[in-house]
């Protein structure tokens, strides 16, 4: 539009050349436009339509990510196995989350510093607002809950496959330093690291390729798959899947509100939330 704005409020031809008349308000042209003497609403030129998140191109990186993570994190696993499990449990569990990690996070900031601006924040919506403790509370809850349906048809006669992230929580809460390692690993640093990969770099790119349903279902069963490395029998499937129907919930926070703030916060209170419980009920 090259012709000089009006002044003064009233009917004026259309800049947009949609129909003849539209109605300028003294600062901007508004959505009541007319042909004669009847006036119609078109709102089509003068609200813009929201800009569809599309990511950063580069979810083969992030896929080569992931498989470089979950490796790392067999490769540790390996050796700890190999060498007779020092440290136990927690150990484990500390030395298995820091390579999968790795691997996640150096997608994270490959991608940003190849294919974006290089800050975080602005290449993968990572920001946090104070609504976001209350929404983040509210979605903790729904996660529990979509959890608990996920799992629900699964026949077993074990009471505590209806909890299975306590169950495995409390096989490395032991001692100071394994009740310190559990809160550090699954209360800060997977809600940090996991969020910033799966629902900022992955979801977004899949959402872009897949749809919005596809792109959060994927984006879920990956997220629980990664959750097999904390392998303990059978009962680390039954998590792997609460984790993944958890997801669902964390990866549409993160669609709707366009930020990571909500669902790591989320999924921070969802892990606190198990870890509470297994001190409370021990």
């Amino acid at each position: 539009m090259d012709a000089p704005e009006p002044s003064d409020p009233g009917w004026h031809p259309d800049p947009f050349g949609r129909l003849r008349f539209r109605w300028w308000d003294g600062t901007r042209w508004t959505a009541y436009a007319a042909n004669s003497t009847a006036v119609q609403w078109d709102a089509a030129p003068v609200e813009p339509p929201v800009p569809r998140e599309t990511g950063l191109p580069g979810l083969g990186l992030a896929l080569a990510g992931y498989v470089v993570g979950v490796a790392l994190a067999f490769g540790v696993a390996a050796v700890l196995w190999a060498t007779g499990h020092p440290g136990g449990r927690t150990v484990g569990l500390a030395a298995t989350e820091i390579g999968l990690w790795a691997g996640l996070l150096g997608a994270c900031f490959y991608v940003s510093r190849r294919r974006g601006t290089g800050s975080l924040a602005r290449d993968f919506g990572w920001r946090v607002r104070p609504v976001d403790l209350g929404f983040g509370l509210a979605g903790s809850l729904a996660a529990r809950a979509a959890s608990g349906v996920v799992v629900s048809p699964i026949p077993t006669p074990f009471h505590h496959v209806r909890a299975p992230d306590r169950s495995v929580f409390a096989r490395v809460a032991h001692g100071r330093a394994g009740w310190a390692v559990l809160v550090v690993v699954v209360c800060v640093g997977a809600p940090l690291v996991e969020e910033l990969f799966f629902r900022g770099l992955l979801q977004t790119r899949l959402v872009d390729v897949a749809g919005p349903v596809g792109g959060i279902v994927i984006t879920s069963v990956l997220f629980g798959a990664a959750h097999l490395l904390a392998w303990q029998g059978w009962l680390t499937l039954v998590y792997a899947l609460a984790v993944a129907g958890g997801g669902l919930v964390l990866g549409t926070l993160r669609y709707y509100t366009r930020r990571l703030g909500t669902s790591t916060l989320a999924h921070a209170f969802f892990n606190a939330q198990a870890v509470i419980a297994v001190a409370l009920l021990r």
